[in-house]
């Protein structure tokens, strides 16, 4: 029987525990130069900030095109993302990037895009989840675009397919940690306008998994380019446009 400073004692630990697994699972503010996906406002379908000592931010949420929700699930292994649910109903994974979901990030500038991490990536066979496929698409400051994946391939490995780009592992790929991953600077020194997070269909095809490729959205880091860079991307434009005179008057 629990005497009453037993019981005080066993009160006072287990505040203390879920305050710990609480601050396991938050992520730091916002910084000059990261956003931090646990920062997004729940169930809000946009989000705004301003880095790089002026650049705006603009986050949105999107299922098939149409206006969705930011949520969130419960962090692993002290690692907490922002995901995606429906305006209406009830989504695949509520607070994960399913396929037909979207996270677009538009910059008021272009920003060289140094980092981004995502969570809950895994390789499988945890969750009947088997290397999960983030697709990342990416608006150029100059109007071109490109595609890329981040594919989780093992527990602590994954691949993307951008050229010298590093992949570090935060959190392992398996049950109970985060599958967490980091990409460094996954667009080279191109200056990005928008970035968006969807998802495709992992290895076991469409229906054979139970909700394979779904991911939370953890962080992404930017720079504001050198003058000289802005320079380069004007003179490149000025090129571009007078060679479509030329083209035009021959």
């Amino acid at each position: 029987m629990f005497t009453p400073y037993l019981k005080r004692v066993a009160v006072v630990a287990g505040l203390a525990m879920a305050a710990l697994s609480a601050q396991a699972t938050v992520s730091p503010a916002n910084t000059f130069d990261t956003i931090y996906g646990a920062n997004f406002t729940n169930l809000s379908s946009s989000y705004s900030t301003t880095f790089l000592g002026g650049t705006v931010a603009s986050f949105a949420a999107k299922i098939d095109g149409s206006a969705a929700r930011f949520s969130f699930k419960p962090g692993q292994d002290g690692f907490l993302g922002v995901g995606v649910s429906p305006s209406h109903g009830n989504g695949r994974t509520p607070g994960e990037i399913d396929i037909g979901e979207t996270i677009t990030g538009s910059f008021s500038r272009g920003v060289l895009v140094k980092n981004f991490s995502v969570g809950l990536l895994f390789n499988g066979p945890e969750y009947d989840d088997v290397k999960e496929n983030a697709i990342v698409s990416v608006l150029y400051a100059d109007n071109t675009t490109a595609n890329f994946s981040l594919i989780a391939t093992g527990n602590t490995v994954a691949l993307w397919n951008g050229s010298k780009t590093q992949v570090t592992n935060l959190s392992p790929a398996s049950i109970s940690k985060g599958g967490a991953w980091s990409v460094a600077d996954p667009f080279g020194n191109k200056l990005v306008s928008q970035v968006t997070f969807g998802a495709a269909t992992g290895v076991r095809g469409e229906g054979k998994g139970t909700n394979q490729s779904d991911y939370t959205l953890l962080s992404i880091t930017a720079a504001v380019p050198e003058p000289e860079t802005y320079a380069m991307l004007l003179a490149g434009l000025l090129a571009i446009g007078a060679a479509a005179r030329r083209k035009k008057s021959s």
